[in-house]
């Protein structure tokens, strides 16, 4: 029974000390600082790594830190916190980073994994109509990049609520108050283009009247 409990204290305390991988979303050209998530030895040397095998900086204790040439003007590493500022983020900066504490042993103390993405496009919203006797069906098309919404408004009622998603991008279609919304969006950004409902009773209306989008975001 003792030796059970002895493994099971010695699995928790594996767990504990487990650095659990962060995930950070950041734009183009944006910054970020990646901080430790564990204390260490300060008698130990500390190296930030990029995909476990790129060195970005290493620090021993005594200044100067060393930036390796390829981080060059890139980087900023703070000595008392030991964080590491990525500057200008280009999206081959993707990846795994890793702060390991060496000494006779390896010990990870911080693991991001980084996901440098560009900003989205702003979508596009069309309505098209479809008269039918005393019924005016309208075809929406939200519309950006590789994904794509159609709904349906009848006799300019909208009860619309469209989501799809592809990798990191979702594109949505909703009803919001007054107004139609197609919204693009990544973790980094979003854009969308909006439709008044008024607009939607518009479309069927005779030639000559003409229907427009407005776009914030």
């Amino acid at each position: 029974m003792m030796a059970v409990v002895m493994q099971l204290v010695s699995f928790l305390s594996i767990l504990v000390s487990i650095t659990v991988c962060v995930d950070v979303f950041k734009m183009v050209g944006s910054s970020v600082q990646l901080d430790l998530q564990k204390n260490f030895d300060k008698s130990f040397d500390l190296v930030w790594l990029f995909n476990r095998s790129n060195n970005i900086v290493k620090y021993n204790g005594k200044p100067p830190t060393r930036v390796f040439r390829s981080y060059r003007d890139r980087v900023e590493f703070n000595e008392e916190t030991h964080s590491l500022t990525l500057k200008n983020l280009q999206k081959s900066d993707s990846g795994l980073y890793e702060a390991e504490a060496i000494d006779e042993m390896k010990e990870i103390v911080a693991r991001y994994q980084l996901y440098v993405l560009d900003p989205v496009e702003k979508p596009v919203l069309n309505g098209s109509p479809q008269q039918s006797n005393d019924a005016c069906n309208v075809t929406l098309t939200c519309e950006a990049q590789k994904l794509s919404i159609t709904s349906h408004c009848y006799n300019d009622t909208c009860d619309i609520k469209e989501e799809k998603m592809a990798g990191d991008a979702f594109l949505s279609l909703y009803v919001s108050n007054s107004f139609i919304i197609c919204n693009h969006s990544n973790p980094v950004s979003w854009k969308n283009t909006t439709m008044e409902m008024e607009e939607v009773k518009q479309v069927c209306l005779p030639e000559g009247v003409s229907m427009h989008t407005y776009c914030t975001g």
